[in-house]
């Protein structure tokens, strides 16, 4: 009978537990005041009442409901002339290209009046089957 290797089991494993934790802290770098028994002794006082940060009505500066600055206007007035002036550009330039069109008087190819049908001795029917129509 041969004996085979069985993997242990959490009860019967070799394993010995892991000493301390590298990634803890060292002793001396802890403060003192945390890991001191003088910490219940510490009296913090009443809780703070809650302060707001709102600001207050009377504390907003609104400089622009002043005096305006008049070259502020400006800043549309420009803009807006120069939007008006492109437009009238625009305009002349169609009306320009259209007034140098010239109408020809074309003569007639092809005036077909199908009203009474379709007129055998003038047409012929082609029959198509490809599959296009």
């Amino acid at each position: 009978m041969t004996s085979t290797m069985r993997s242990p089991t959490p009860e019967t494993d070799s394993i010995a537990p892991a000493g301390t934790n590298p990634f803890a802290s060292p002793y001396a770098s802890h403060l003192q005041s945390a890991m001191a028994s003088s910490t219940a002794l510490h009296n913090p006082g009443p809780p703070r009442f809650f302060h707001s940060r709102r600001i207050k009505k009377d504390e907003i500066q609104r400089p622009w409901v002043g005096k305006k600055d008049p070259r502020e206007k400006w800043q549309w007035i420009l803009p807006v002339i120069g939007i008006v002036i492109g437009f009238a550009l625009s305009v002349f330039l169609i009306y320009e290209a259209l007034s140098s069109t010239s109408s020809h008087n074309y003569c007639v190819v092809l005036d077909d009046n199908f009203s009474k049908g379709f007129q055998s001795n003038l047409w012929t029917k082609e029959v198509g089957l490809g599959g296009f129509g």
